[in-house]
């Protein structure tokens, strides 16, 4: 089997925790989970709803949203997103709806955003020997804000084994996001049989944006390795790569 060396992928759902024995975390739903911002559609709604048995005091904020080639979210500052309200007061069991909306016109590419939605602390602070922290929560959704004229494409780059590593990366070469659902990679012997198998997490592919992934094979294994291939499946299609390997490529 292999050991994977680097993936990470931030989660649709982003938890900041703060927490000691005997902490308590308060809970509210969120929906929808992504949202497109696409032609006349300017504007869209989220529902937020308190499903704890206590007040929820939370605050909305919008950040623009990128990627590394590992994955991680590389936030900034934007005001190109409209959130109102802000900040909200939910209480036990209540659903409240906060728009959220753009005045920009579709550009030559995918715009891709981030909306935090953050439990507040409660004003009311307990004291005392038995007191506990609350476990915050923070919650991200994806929004995009797709160009003129959508093209979507992709392709897998550089697959290779080196000093029994493999490697290779997922690229959108589109003007907008896809999502990478599932990621096998095959591993085959001389005559064709199957040496190893591997199933990789995806997510989302940013426009002109690289997914960079790396697998150490153990030494049995890369010995008796002769082709590797990729095949990712995405909601644009199948990506495919393959490789030979090279009789040098499990040499440290």
């Amino acid at each position: 089997m292999f050991a994977r060396l680097s993936f990470s992928g931030s989660l649709l759902l982003l938890l900041s925790l703060g927490w000691t024995a005997g902490g308590q975390a308060s809970s509210f739903n969120v929906s929808p989970l992504q949202i497109v911002l696409a032609g006349k559609t300017t504007s869209a709604l989220l529902e937020i709803k308190n499903q704890s048995i206590e007040p929820l005091r939370l605050q909305l904020s919008a950040s623009t949203w990128d990627q590394s080639p590992s994955g991680e979210m590389i936030l900034g500052e934007t005001d190109d997103l409209i959130l109102f309200p802000s900040l909200i007061t939910l209480e036990a069991g209540e659903t409240r709806k906060v728009r959220l909306g753009t005045t920009l016109a579709p550009g030559m590419t995918e715009t891709s955003y981030r909306v935090f939605i953050e439990e507040l602390p409660s004003r009311e602070v307990d004291s005392g020997a038995g007191g506990h922290i609350r476990v915050v929560t923070r919650l991200s959704i994806p929004v995009f804000l797709p160009p003129r004229k959508p093209v979507s494409s992709g392709l897998i780059h550089g697959l290779t084994i080196q000093k029994g590593i493999g490697s290779f990366e997922i690229h959108n070469t589109g003007n907008i996001h896809f999502l990478a659902r599932d990621i096998q990679v095959l591993g085959k012997g001389a005559t064709g049989d199957m040496v190893t198998r591997a199933e990789l997490d995806g997510w989302y592919v940013l426009p002109a944006g690289l997914r960079r992934y790396e697998l150490r094979f153990s030494p049995d294994e890369c010995r008796k390795l002769r082709s590797i291939s990729v095949e990712v499946q995405t909601d644009i299609g199948i990506l495919k790569g393959q490789s030979d390997v090279r009789p040098d490529a499990c040499e440290h």
